[in-house]
């Protein structure tokens, strides 16, 4: 049987040839030199990286407000709100990947009573400071009845670690804090003593051994923070301040997390567990800031040192009248030992002294009989002196021509501005009030630094700005200096009894020659 040729033809006759290779398209070959990209440009790698913000912490469930004093042991869904009494640092060593890598002992307070707040957190430590006004839910209180967990002021411990439960949050009141909530301390009573109240010379002589003894200091000056190498290797903070009341003084040292407590904070902490909160508290002020502190720890020696234990409270500008009375004295104390105060501006009326119709003539002897019988009363007048000591040539050899203060300490030189020593910040300073070593007259003297010249006063006098007397050589100054002395000149002059503007000082508003 004869075939027809595609009887003999396989089945895949019938289709295309399929190519052994899928077409390619010509490219050029990579260059060795060009870096081999992952697909992902450099603005999407920014935005991957670029930490997620903290969600808005939700109560899971129901939480009952309450006191201090109206917590119970056991477990119960409650919350409470007050002011950060004291900070402790705790020591504790991770053992697993999500265990806490650091825990912050806390003493809140409010009005009825203190509770001791464990804070455990695994990668940031929220920004606690002495004094802060802070909210917390919990769902457990417990009863440290042991007396390691909690002190003998707050029994009552409880125990936080948001970043692994949800059931347990903190917040800190930062930009709802007016600074009027929780001020009072505990056992305050209005018109009575504050108990266990002693003054810093007595809490030194021996009053630290009494039970919950409490001292009321101001802030007198505060100190640069500095980092301090344990013998373990591991580093903390310390800031050191200079306490004091009416009595005497003392160096208060802050270590560790309570170290930042006195600095000014201005920007926003993205660590915070309130992300929504701004960092506009404004630190604690030398001569302003009043610490009622209750059981500090004090080491006696060539100066009292006072620290802080795990048992310390501390009331951050209390609400009483005698922390109001202390910051009143701090501001009259800080003026009257102030090297060269600002000028009080408003408070006399120079007009009236030079065209009024009455232009009282005073000497320095009825100006002194004046301030003592009425040292409430502001008055101004005429005082016509004698320059018997002048010492521009001697501060100007010394560097100490112009002067100023800063962080509780005198800033001294030949410029218009210089830096503090204790902050690294430029200070603006004025001339030096003890050029002018004393004048007289016929009825007393007055010695150096208790005159304070206005800036008009002073190119008056000088007859020129004060800024220029930088621009005299050698010769000029000794000239200067010497054609002052024993000049006969007439000073518009103003007093107020108020110390905390002038500092007791004769004011010149004008200098007539």
């Amino acid at each position: 049987m004869g075939g027809t040729g595609k009887g003999d033809a396989s089945i895949q006759a019938f289709f295309p040839p399929t190519p052994s290779a899928s077409p390619t398209k010509a490219s050029a070959p990579p260059s060795s030199d060009a870096p081999i990209g992952d697909g992902f440009t450099a603005d999407e790698v920014q935005e991957a990286l670029r930490p997620k913000p903290a969600e808005p912490w939700q109560p899971p469930e129901e939480y009952a407000e309450c006191d201090v004093r109206d917590l119970i042991p056991g477990p119960r869904a409650v919350t409470f709100m007050g002011r950060v009494a004291n900070i402790f640092d705790v020591m504790s060593t991770p053992k697993t990947p999500r265990a806490a890598k650091g825990c912050v002992k806390l003493c809140v307070k409010d009005s009825t009573g203190a509770v001791t707040v464990r804070f455990w957190f695994a990668a940031h430590q929220p920004n606690i400071r002495l004094g802060s006004l802070v909210s917390i839910w919990t769902t457990h209180v417990s009863n440290g009845e042991n007396g390691t967990l909690s002190s003998t002021a707050a029994p009552l411990f409880v125990s936080l670690f948001p970043e692994r439960d949800r059931g347990c949050h903190l917040m800190l009141h930062q930009n709802s804090d007016d600074g009027n909530m929780y001020t009072k301390p505990l056992g305050f009573r209005a018109g009575q003593p504050l108990p266990g109240l002693m003054t810093l010379q007595n809490f030194i002589d021996g009053g630290y051994d009494v039970v919950d003894a409490k001292i009321l200091v101001v802030v007198k000056s505060i100190g640069a923070k500095k980092k301090i190498t344990r013998k373990d290797d591991s580093v903390t903070e310390n800031i050191n301040l200079q306490v004091q009341d009416d009595t005497a003084e003392a160096t208060l040292g802050l270590w560790g997390t309570s170290a930042s407590s006195p600095l000014n904070r201005s920007s926003v902490d993205e660590t915070t567990t309130n992300p929504e909160a701004a960092q506009a508290r404004p630190g604690w002020k030398a001569g302003e800031t009043v610490l009622l502190m209750q059981g500090p720890g004090c080491k006696i020696g060539r100066n009292t040192y006072l620290s802080f234990t795990s048992s310390t409270f501390v009331d951050i500008d209390p609400s009483t009248p005698d922390a109001e009375w202390l910051r009143r004295w701090s501001l009259r104390q800080r003026c009257r030992e102030a090297v060269n105060p600002l000028f009080p501006e408003g408070v006399f009326d120079v007009q009236a002294v030079k065209h009024g119709p009455v232009r009282c003539l005073f000497t320095i002897g009825e100006l002194d009989e004046f301030a003592r019988a009425a040292p409430d009363e502001t008055f101004q007048g005429y005082l016509s002196v004698l320059l018997t000591e002048i010492k521009l040539f001697e501060t100007w050899k010394r560097h100490m021509l112009f002067s100023g203060e800063c962080c509780s300490m005198p800033v001294y030189a030949n410029a218009v501005t210089a830096p503090c020593k204790g902050c690294d910040k430029e200070v603006a300073l004025r001339l030096s009030p003890r050029i002018i070593a004393q004048v007289m007259d016929e009825t007393a003297c007055l010695g150096p630094g208790k005159l304070l010249f206005s800036d008009r006063a002073w190119k008056d006098l000088l007859g020129r700005p004060t800024e220029d007397i930088l621009k005299l050589g050698y010769e000029e100054i000794k000239y200067l200096s010497d054609r002052l002395l024993f000049c006969r000149v007439t000073m518009l002059f103003g007093w107020t009894g108020d110390e905390s503007k002038a500092g007791g000082r004769v004011c010149v508003l004008g200098v007539r020659c």
